[in-house]
């Protein structure tokens, strides 16, 4: 073995240490990650903070600009709401105008007239009539008609009248195609002025 063999070997040899020194860190740094393949440099730390706090400024500015663009959306759709409901009321008012009109005078002549024709009235609920065919409501049954019950679309007044019985319908009810807005009320008898 001649020098420059020895000289080869310790060279590899301090080659190989120095890679373990630094891939596996210094046995002696208690707290030291031992994996850590390199300490990092100050400036490195202060690059990847400022990287964070760009990071943390940029998340910042989204967060907020998300709170306005929510802010906005929930005053536009309050906006549209109210908007929305004015006119709807406005349709409705224009709809029933003539009964909202005519209502208070008639009752009043119905207070001074007792015996007035309740015909004379009925002129009044057209346009109600005409409201409820716009919303495409349809009633259920007409006053005193007979039919069979059917609690999917009747409300009973007593809790012995069975589905299929013969009834009679007192105060209508409505529906929206398939939804049933109210049942129509029924009975399994006319009122005593009304029976033959």
């Amino acid at each position: 073995m001649d020098f420059s063999d020895i000289l080869t070997g310790i060279v590899f040899w301090l080659i190989i240490s120095i890679f373990f020194l630094i891939t596996f860190g210094s046995s002696s740094g208690k707290n030291e990650n031992k994996f850590n393949l390199a300490k990092k440099s100050p400036s490195h730390t202060l690059k990847e903070n400022n990287f964070n706090d760009l990071n943390n400024n940029d998340n910042r500015e989204e967060i907020i600009s998300l709170q306005k663009q929510c802010q906005r959306l929930r005053e536009e759709l309050e906006a549209q709401s109210n908007l929305l409901k004015s006119d709807f009321r406005s349709e409705v008012f224009e709809q029933l105008q003539t009964l909202l009109t005519n209502y208070p005078t008639a009752r009043e002549m119905a207070k001074i007239k007792p015996d007035l024709p309740a015909k004379n009235l009925i002129s009044l609920f057209t346009s109600l009539e005409n409201l409820l065919e716009n919303w495409g409501y349809e009633t259920i049954g007409k006053p005193w008609e007979e039919v069979n019950y059917n609690p999917q679309i009747h409300q009973a007044d007593s809790d012995d009248i069975e589905v299929g019985e013969s009834v009679y319908i007192r105060f209508v009810g409505y529906r929206d195609g398939d939804n049933i807005l109210y049942p129509a009320k029924v009975s399994l008898n006319l009122p005593p002025n009304l029976q033959g």
